[in-house]
């Protein structure tokens, strides 16, 4: 791969490698899964299949059989078969998994192993199946160890087993290393024919299913392959894909029936989008809901929440911690991070909502900024039900906007601003005092006098 990362931690639909195989492994329903992993990559990759899995280290890369012989020393005595999968096969589907087991305890069989028919030129450095009397297999020859062969295509090894525990441990004892320095599980085919067990093969139907990832190519044709499949899930789930080429989809995204996707986007992450939410042209969104009947065009959503109904326009940027409560409408060029924007709250274009909660029904002009960051620490604006924020207005926080008040065009408000109040110039002064204080006109006259009476 070429990488600094671990081969298994690369991603296909935006889960990794070795997270598909856990997914795979997990239709059998074991009672313990392990990944085997090196020293030095335990800790990621323990952090990428979480709970649920016990990483188990390999200390020495001395091959498959090793790795295998690491992981059995941890299986308990009582486990009375072994599911073992190579993790760099992200195309597995669960499906297949479930069958293979179930060859293997309808045969009674020590062994049992998937394999691929595949064309010869794509056979070049994968182990070849032998078959022998009555097409048994009865031998894995790894590819630095295979003979040419003029055949146009080739019967391989996927690389998923399942075995009788009971074998296997003697088994595993008795593998014998290659020239090559290392331990090879495909060995186990043949011990255990020369022993007179039974060893079965499930070869599957869609060879691209077995493809493991060893490239920067082959991890681009995964991805294709899923994008497919994915794609193909989502319509047959009731949603509309306008261009599903140009539809971008991760394997943990949820899209609810009668979701109409238009072209060239992109859904990422855990993702969920309620019923009738319609999503593009160009929209990239991720670890977001969206929901029912909301709209996101051309715009980035990041680790938000759009209640049903909320309306995302074109160019507009939400960043992590946005909320926008049912109803809300964000227009062209407008950046909102880590705020709460209220019910039929109207932000229509070219405007910054940084750390603000902002109440129901608020129409926010044109250009406004809330002035969040002091150079030092973010502050928080806060804007009450009804309230009138007139454009170009720069509310610096910590500042409240209490409800139906308002502020005229270029306000700059630095002081809170009662409910009811009128504010404007810069700084923001009361023109107009709210319900409930007459008196509040003059007596910010009389503050304005002493040189502080620049209210906002």
């Amino acid at each position: 791969m070429r990488s600094s990362m671990p081969k298994v931690l690369h991603r296909v639909a935006g889960v990794p490698l070795v997270v598909h195989a856990v997914n795979a492994a997990r239709h059998a329903h074991p009672d313990l899964v392990m990944a085997v992993v090196s020293p030095a990559s335990r800790a990621d990759i323990a952090a990428a299949v979480g709970d649920g899995v016990e990483c188990v280290e390999q200390p020495d890369p001395l091959g498959t059989g090793q790795a295998l012989a690491s992981a059995l020393a941890r299986v308990p005595a009582s486990c009375g078969h072994i599911l073992l999968l190579n993790g760099d096969k992200p195309l597995l589907r669960g499906e297949t998994i479930a069958e293979l087991i179930e060859l293997h305890l309808k045969r009674s069989a020590v062994l049992t192993l998937l394999s691929a028919v595949v064309p010869a030129e794509e056979a070049v450095d994968l182990g070849r199946v032998q078959r022998g009397a009555r097409n048994k297999p009865v031998a894995v020859t790894e590819a630095v160890e295979a003979r040419a062969t003029r055949a146009a295509s080739t019967e391989v090894n996927v690389g998923v087993y399942a075995m009788e525990t009971a074998w296997l441990r003697g088994a595993v004892e008795s593998l014998v290393c290659h020239p090559s320095g290392e331990y090879y599980v495909t060995d186990l085919v043949a011990a255990a024919v020369a022993g007179g067990k039974r060893v079965e093969a499930l070869t599957m139907a869609d060879a691209e299913e077995g493809m493991g990832v060893k490239t920067r190519s082959l991890l681009a044709r995964a991805e294709a392959a899923m994008q497919t499949r994915l794609r193909e899930a989502a319509m047959d789930g009731g949603a509309t894909l306008l261009d599903p080429a140009t539809t971008y989809l991760d394997a943990t995204v949820e899209l609810a029936r009668d979701v109409t996707v238009h072209p060239n986007t992109s859904i990422r992450g855990t993702t969920s989008v309620g019923e009738g939410a319609s999503l593009g042209p160009n929209a990239q969104i991720v670890d977001s809901a969206v929901g029912p009947g909301a709209v996101v065009r051309a715009a980035v959503v990041e680790s938000s929440t759009i209640e049903a109904g909320a309306h995302v326009g074109p160019f507009s940027h939400l960043r992590a911690g946005t909320h926008l409560a049912e109803g809300a409408f964000v227009g062209t060029h407008v950046e909102i991070k880590a705020s709460r924007i209220g019910r039929n709250t109207h932000i229509g274009h070219f405007s910054y909502i940084g750390d603000a909660i902002i109440g129901d029904g608020v129409n926010i002009g044109a250009g406004t900024v809330t002035c969040n960051y002091d150079g030092v620490a973010k502050h928080v604006t806060e804007i009450g039900d009804g309230a009138f924020i007139g454009s170009d207005s720069m509310l610096v926080a910590p500042v409240r906007v209490g409800a139906g008040a308002v502020t005229g065009a270029g306000a700059v408000v630095t002081r809170d601003v009662a409910p009811g109040e009128t504010v404007a110039g810069v700084p923001a002064r009361v023109l107009h005092a709210g319900a409930g204080r007459p008196d509040a006109v003059g007596a910010r006259s009389s503050e304005s006098s002493e040189g502080g009476g620049s209210l906002g």
